[in-house]
């Protein structure tokens, strides 16, 4: 058995801590085997998180008291990912699985199964967000139109799933794991309790630069390899006029690009983004047929851990406002 923390009344995101109490509950009581999986560590709590920015905010908060696994790598998609046999060990001797959820992860449930770990939480941080904060999928009506269909590389739920992009949303997830974490040793509350209100500060610290840096730039308007930037958008008051893939990993045929461009050349787009974890072809593609004047710019929604730029969430955000400036300037 894998318990699941993931709530359905999304309204209340203060009953998180009462989902995790519940079910971390029920996790210890069916593994009690997890005593001496820390033991094997060190005493420190092992977790593993799906993507860079869920492990930093693990590390932030769990400090020295946790070992953090990441597993999809850097420069890789968490859409497409497949695990190694390390870390389906690792998974078989861990107490939370912190992810994103909404359904960022469509692997996870099949992962789960395979692993057998009855003392694993599973933990859905997006949950904590409440639902009126969420954005409705990219192409959720044409995704459902086309349900069943050979050929999908991945599906989204009916939630744009990129939360962690906007950093107030971000607040949520760092309490979702602080929470799971105190559920999972108590005995350290108040460390993994200061611990997040230090880094929760950072996020407010963070949220302040972008917006006074975002507020100077001379153009807001971009194109976008996918959907990853919709919630930073609407945050700061930038408009994603359009995406290069509406489903990453599949290719916009002729007239999704023809569209694109009539959108980007009506709108007066200078920039069209991409993402290091997926080719640049379309977005180059895109992008010279607008015409000379719109260029591709990187923008890396995920991180990279041995990158001293962007090896943590925080550094990440600033080196990804940089190189907005840069291309709207």
């Amino acid at each position: 058995m894998v318990t699941i923390i993931n709530r359905k009344t999304r309204s209340r995101p203060l009953g998180a801590a009462l989902a995790v109490s519940v079910s971390l509950l029920l996790a210890v009581a069916a593994g009690g085997c997890g005593g001496a999986r820390d033991a094997d560590s060190g005493g420190k709590v092992k977790v593993a998180a799906s993507i860079p920015p869920l492990a930093d905010f693990a590390k932030q908060v769990g400090g020295d008291r946790v070992e953090v696994e990441l597993l999809v790598p850097a420069g890789a998609s968490p859409h497409t990912y497949e695990p190694t046999s390390g870390q389906m060990k690792f998974l078989s001797e861990a107490r939370l699985l912190i992810l994103n959820g909404l359904e960022l992860e469509a692997w996870a449930t099949d992962i789960l199964n395979k692993v057998g770990n009855s003392g694993l939480t599973k933990v859905e941080t997006a949950a904590a967000i409440p639902e009126g904060d969420l954005i409705p999928a990219a192409g959720e009506e044409h995704e459902r139109e086309d349900e069943g269909q050979e050929g999908e590389e991945h599906h989204h739920g009916i939630y744009d799933p990129h939360v962690w992009l906007d950093p107030r949303l971000a607040v949520h997830q760092v309490q979702a794991i602080r929470d799971a974490l105190i559920e999972t040793d108590p005995e350290h509350k108040q460390e993994y309790w200061d611990n997040a209100s230090a880094f929760i500060e950072e996020l407010e610290e963070l949220d302040a630069w972008i917006s006074e840096q975002v507020g100077a730039f001379t153009h807001r308007k971009f194109v976008a390899f996918h959907s990853s930037w919709a919630y930073f958008a609407a945050r700061y008051g930038l408009e994603m006029v359009g995406v290069v893939e509406e489903l990453p990993g599949k290719e916009p045929s002729a007239a999704d690009v023809a569209g694109l461009v009539d959108d980007i050349q009506r709108e007066g787009v200078k920039v069209v983004f991409a993402e290091p974890q997926f080719s640049p072809r379309a977005a180059e593609a895109v992008a010279e047929a607008s015409g000379g004047e719109v260029k591709v710019a990187i923008l890396d929604p995920l991180g990279n851990p041995e990158d001293p730029e962007t090896d943590t969430f925080v550094k990440l955000l600033r080196h990804d406002v940089e190189r907005m400036r840069q291309a709207l300037e």
